[in-house]
């Protein structure tokens, strides 16, 4: 009976933990070069921080209409994502987000260059790391966005689920949302 215990038990130690994940994820290319982006990349950033600079919410708007689908803002799909920004800002106007906005896009962006398919751009390029393994600098870009409280729960839940942004390479907007 010993034995039998003993051999199962070290077939269950032998063997691959149940749902433990070999993936080996990509490694994203960082940059601070804007002028590497491609020029539909540069021009829906460059738009969005006009109409972030306005102070003025409502001047999403006309870049949300200007697209077939507008940008997740959460994933709970509001109706009026203008709106869903607005009553999630810290202030009543709207303009924590714009200024989350014009943050987001001060610091370097992520991108995959060996992805398939349409690649995507993403700010910070914090939120394509693992939280856990940001170096002293990488760090010091998170405390751009965040307090110690919210950046040690993120080390906690070892995930970017903070603020982040992306503009296909055609130029879309394709979310300014939080969560995971």
């Amino acid at each position: 009976m010993r034995v039998t215990a003993v051999l199962a038990l070290a077939a269950l130690l032998a063997a691959p933990a149940v749902g433990q994940d070999d993936t080996v994820w990509p490694t994203p290319t960082i940059s601070n070069d804007i002028s590497a982006l491609p020029k539909a990349v540069q021009r829906k950033r460059k738009a969005i921080l006009a109409a972030a600079a306005t102070g003025d919410i409502e001047s999403l708007r006309a870049l949300f209409a200007a697209q077939e689908f507008p940008p997740t803002v959460s994933y709970g799909a509001p109706d009026d994502g203008v709106a869903y920004l607005k009553d999630v800002s810290e202030d009543e106007g709207g303009r924590q987000m714009l200024g989350l906005l014009l943050d987001l896009f001060s610091l370097p962006y992520a991108w995959y260059p060996d992805a398939e398919g349409p690649k995507t751009y993403i700010w910070p390029y914090l939120a394509d790391l693992p939280v856990a393994d940001l170096t002293p600098s990488q760090v010091t870009d998170a405390y751009r966005l965040l307090n110690h409280e919210q950046l040690q729960e993120l080390r906690d839940f070892d995930a970017w689920y903070y603020w982040r942004t992306g503009i296909s390479e055609s130029g879309e907007w394709l979310f300014f949302v939080a969560g995971d």
